[in-house]
C-alpha cells in the first residue's frame, strides 16, 4: 500500500473527530455529511470526481479518494452504521506510482 494512503487511512478517524470536536456553532465550518450515494452522485455530477482509491482503518470507517480529470479531488469517511462525510478537497490531484517497498535482505 502507498505510503500516503496508509497514513492518510491512519489518521483520518482524527481528522473526523478534530473535525467535527472544533467545528463552531457555524454549519459551513463543521464536515459536510450526507448519504453515501448522494455524494457520490453529487461529486460526480457537479466536479466529474470519482473515487481512484479507497480503505478500510481499523476502527471500520471506510476512507474514499475521489479525483476529476481536471485535478479536482475529495476524501470522504463512511463511519459504520453512520453518514458519510466529507473531510477535505482541494485541486492539483496527480496520480502517482505504487511504490512497493523492497525487503533490504533480499
Amino acid at each position: 500500500m502507498n505510503a500516503s494512503i496508509l497514513a492518510l487511512a491512519l489518521a483520518a478517524p482524527l481528522i473526523v473527530a478534530a473535525t467535527t470536536a472544533f467545528s463552531g456553532s457555524a454549519e459551513a465550518q463543521g464536515p459536510q455529511c450526507a448519504p453515501r450515494e448522494a455524494l457520490l452522485q453529487s461529486l460526480s455530477k457537479n466536479y466529474k470526481e470519482a473515487p481512484v482509491n479507497m480503505g478500510v482503518t481499523s476502527t471500520g470507517s471506510l476512507i474514499e479518494i475521489l479525483a476529476s480529470p481536471a485535478g479536482s479531488w475529495t476524501i470522504l469517511v463512511t463511519v459504520p452504521g453512520g453518514p458519510t462525510c466529507m473531510v477535505s478537497s482541494g485541486d492539483g490531484w496527480r496520480k502517482s506510482p505504487i511504490q512497493i517497498a523492497q525487503d533490504p535482505a533480499v
